[in-house]
């Protein structure tokens, strides 16, 4: 979820679902929520009116000592050995991992492409069930051991939240409705794009599952969303795969973890057609070309344009533009090619 400039991993509705269901830790995560949201509402504005000045991205790592206090104490920084914690050595590892993926693939300077320095505070607040992105630094709570664990250990996690920060900076994709959609979208991509690249999986192998080791045996389903089969993570998910079951209501930001299930299907079907290593190519420079209000098929359309540029550079397969198209025909959004 991002309200404002938070983005948080598990949704409101999967909180609220299973504070019903009597977890007062996720009663917790869902009311300090709206207190960080409150507390750091015009994050992003003054983010986004920086004056530029390009760095090397480098990592801080501080203890909030289960305390709700971001930056508290810095443990770790750029260079220094691994210590005891190892929260704070996988929030410093799983960082690094996903800086180098956007430096090696695309020649990204950190995730504003200006050497942002990449912050995150472990050990956030008591038994805290979430993670998220404020708008300038990464926060992990380290889960109640009822139905969450530890969120800074988990790649896809920490990816798909780093992720809100390349969008914000890139597309900044207005959180509600098709829009917020693809916000989230485009997190779950490379979210599980770097999830098998630091596993060394190939497509055949991984599991599509986003989130699926934050989460206990106790929880009611094996992961938070599945890219492969949108719908079937656990009891409470409700995402569709097809736009015939498109979410019109008003909850979830007008669904944008919901029906965000679309897109990721589609994503998926075009990898198994051309790879992951093009997809992630055609979706990179697709963002990097979107505007706050893209809705699902001014994103088809960008996708489908940069997909022909990129054939005509020789840098993707020839039958990219093909392949997409036929995945989005799929879950009900089929593209003009011209």
């Amino acid at each position: 979820m991002c309200t404002k400039a938070h983005c948080f991993i598990i949704p409101p509705y999967l909180l609220e679902k299973l504070a019903k269901h009597g977890n007062n830790s996720c009663k917790r995560a869902l009311n300090d929520s709206a207190r960080i949201v409150e507390r750091r509402r015009s994050s992003l504005n003054n983010l986004l009116l920086r004056n530029e000045a390009e760095g090397n991205g480098d990592r801080f790592i501080y203890d909030s000592k289960n305390q709700f206090e971001q930056r508290l104490e810095l443990v770790r920084k750029e260079g220094q050995d691994a210590i005891e914690d190892e929260s704070v050595n996988k929030a410093y590892d799983t960082s690094g991992f996903v800086r180098k993926y956007f430096q090696e693939t695309f020649g990204l300077n950190s995730i504003d492409g200006n050497g942002l320095d990449i912050i995150s505070n472990v050990h956030y607040g008591e038994a805290y069930n979430n993670a998220y992105w404020d708008g300038d630094e990464m926060t992990y709570g380290d889960g109640d051991g009822r139905e969450f664990t530890d969120f800074a250990s988990a790649i896809d996690v920490v990816a798909h939240e780093l992720v809100h920060g390349v969008t914000q900076f890139f597309a900044n994709l207005e959180y509600q409705s098709q829009p917020g959609a693809l916000n989230e979208h485009f997190s779950d991509v490379f979210g599980t794009v770097i999830k098998q690249k630091y596993l060394e999986q190939d497509i055949s192998e991984a599991d599509w599952l986003i989130g699926d080791s934050v989460v206990t045996e106790e929880f009611p389903g094996v992961a938070i969303r599945s890219m492969k089969a949108p719908g079937t993570a656990n009891d409470f998910d409700t995402q569709p795969d097809h736009m015939d079951n498109y979410y019109n209501g008003m909850g979830d930001n007008q669904g944008v973890h919901i029906n965000s299930g679309i897109p990721n299907k589609a994503f998926y079907l075009s990898c198994l057609e051309i790879g992951i290593d093009d997809c992630a190519l055609i979706w990179f420079e697709t963002l990097k070309s979107l505007w706050r209000t893209a809705d699902f098929n001014d994103m088809v359309e960008t996708l489908v344009s940069t997909a022909q540029q990129l054939i005509s550079e020789n840098r993707i397969s020839e039958n990219a533009v093909e392949a997409i198209s036929n995945s989005f025909s799929q879950v009900g959004l089929t593209p003009i090619v011209v």
